[in-house]
Order: structure tokens, then sequence, then C-alpha cells
């Protein structure tokens, strides 16, 4: 690329080892303007998969490119690329993590001259029993039976997380005037934490933030999580004006960066890994935290406001609210208190 014999595109990357390298370089060109934007991580998890497919059988190769395309890759349309985001690098990661295991297991019927189509009950339970984790299998079996390249195979059903609280709202305030006291804590870290704590974002969701979904103006600060933008507490958005206003972390290219919490490659946002560390060194657990915020909201407002306020689904408030056992008979006088 540099003497101009290789054109410079994104073709002339795909070429390259995929890598934190490349893909440092690629967001680079990217934010330079050399390049058009793309999603880089998920056009890197579909090079992954077509170089996943090449270490197979063409036969093994070609399910795992038919299960990548109809089945993972829509998922991850709606998730992110529909809503106008790149995928999550957790969720990059944990998509290569299943993936290797489904070509583990493919790999194991090439090796026998198995055939999906003839893969019978008692093979599949005896490579399930060899392994930790079935759950990719699972899902690829699954998605083989209904796409008819397998049989009628049982697999085992996902076990179901427990979304239950398991701190008291006493710990959950504690934690919260940590954040919004405590300045030896990075200014990013309290912010995105305060989204968890106080309104019930996901972590990953809070990261990708962008700043045109911020409007600030003397009197108050609103952030758009949902359909209904919500006004932030004065100390909340006290904060997040500084945030705002904060040196840019990057130097590589001039310009604002279109994200609240900025990352250090360029183009991207800051990863939730990054906070939840942070924020487990405070002794703060993201997903416990953000359970019990859920269920005392879920206890206190209406499904239907949940979803629009906070972002998420209606089937998913209504779910939440029922298992919280919550009413909303306080609920004309909390939105009545809001609009005054």
């Amino acid at each position: 690329m540099a003497t101009g014999t290789v054109d410079v595109d994104h073709s002339a990357l795909d070429l390259l080892k995929q890598g934190a390298a490349t893909r440092y370089f690629r967001r680079l060109l990217i934010e330079s303007g050399v390049l058009p934007q793309i999603h880089v991580l998920q056009h890197e998890l579909t090079l992954h998969v077509t170089a996943l497919a090449g270490t197979l059988l063409p036969t093994s190769g070609n399910k795992l490119r038919r299960f990548y395309r109809w089945d993972i890759l829509p998922k991850l349309h709606r998730r992110y690329r529909d809503r106008g985001r790149d995928l999550s690098m957790e969720a990059f990661i944990g998509q290569r993590g299943s993936l290797a295991a489904v070509v583990r297991f493919l790999a194991w019927m090439d090796a026998r001259g198995m055939l999906l189509g003839n893969l019978d009950q008692r093979s599949l339970d005896h490579y399930a029993a060899r392994i930790k984790t079935r759950e990719p299998v699972d899902h690829f079996v699954r998605w083989a039976t209904r796409s008819r390249l397998a049989g009628d195979l049982a697999t085992h059903d996902r076990a179901a997380r427990n979304t239950m609280a398991t701190m008291t709202e006493e710990e959950l305030w504690r934690a919260t005037d940590v954040l919004l006291t405590d300045e030896s804590v990075e200014l990013e870290v309290r912010v995105a934490g305060l989204f968890v704590l106080v309104y019930a974002q996901l972590l990953g969701r809070t990261v990708s933030l962008k700043r045109e979904q911020i409007i600030v103006t003397p009197e108050r600060v609103t952030v758009q999580f949902g359909i209904t933008p919500i006004v932030l507490d004065d100390a909340v958005g006290d904060l997040v004006r500084r945030q705002l206003s904060a040196e840019p972390r990057r130097g590589y290219a001039g310009g604002e960066s279109p994200w609240l919490f900025e990352g250090l490659s360029p183009g991207a946002h800051m990863t939730a890994a990054y906070i939840r560390l942070r924020l487990a060194e405070r002794g703060i657990r993201v997903r416990v935290s953000r359970e019990t915020r859920m269920s005392l909201l879920s206890m206190r407002m209406p499904a239907a406001v949940i979803a629009d306020v906070i972002g998420i689904g209606g089937h998913t408030a209504d779910r939440r609210k029922r298992r919280s056992g919550g009413t909303w008979s306080d609920y004309p006088e909390l939105r009545s208190n809001h609009a005054d």
C-alpha cells in the first residue's frame, strides 16, 4: 500500500492477518476519511467465519457458512447494525468463542467420516458428554434440525439465568453515592456506572451512547436511552456536562468524537469490559446493581413506561414487572411530579 502497488481499500486490508493491529489500522484509515465507514468488528467476524470454514471439509465448511449467514448474522444485525452500531467487543469475543466450539464439533465429525444429515442421537450425546460447554453445539444442532439439515435430535435446554436482585436498595444507593462523590474514580467510569445504577442501562449500550443522544441546556441535561428522553438528576447531569467537555483521548485525528465514552482505538468507543473492571475495583457489581434497579423500577412504574424510557422491549418489561410483583398505583402522582 505504501508503494502504491496495492489499492488502499477494505479488500486489501482483508488480505492481511486479522487482529488488533489490522483492526486499529483499518479504523485509523476510516477515521481519517481514507476508507468508507463500515462496522469493523462485524466485518472482521465475517472474515473469521470464512477462514474457519476453510479449515473444514467442504461439506462441513458450507454448513458453517450457512449457519452464520442465516442464523447468527440476522440476530446480530437486529441487535447492532439496525441500530447503527458495530458489535461490542464482548459480543465479538463471545461469537468467536461460540463459533470455535461449533468448528471443533464439525471437525470431530469430519475426522470420523460423519455427515450432519446422518448424525444420530447417540453420537451427539457421546460428543456432548465430553465437552465443558455444550450450548454453542446445541444451538447449532437446533438450527440444523429446523433447517432440515439434520434429523430430529434432542438437545439440552439452555439453563435460565438467575436475574433476581441480590443486593438491597440501601446497598445500591451507597454504591451510587460513591460514583456521585468520589473524585478518585475516573469521570467516564462514574458517568457510565451511574447510567447503570440509576437508570438501569445495560453497560454495553451505555458505552455506545453517542453525543447526539444528549441534549444540554442551561437548566437540564436530557438523555435518550429509549423512545422517550429522560431528564437526568442534577448531580448526574453535572457529571455528564463534565464528560462532554473533557479533553479528547485520541491523538491521531482532529475533530470531535461522536461517542460520549471515546475509546483509544480510532473511531471506537470504550469497551464495557474496561468500565466493568474499574467498577469491580470499587466493589460495584454491574449486573447485580442493574438487576436491583430494574426490580425497583418494575415495582413502581408501568411496564410500557419502563420500556419507552429505558429502551428495553415491551415483553421484557412486562416479564420483569410480573417477576417483581409490582404495581403502579403511585404512577399518576409520580408522572405529575415529573411534569411539574
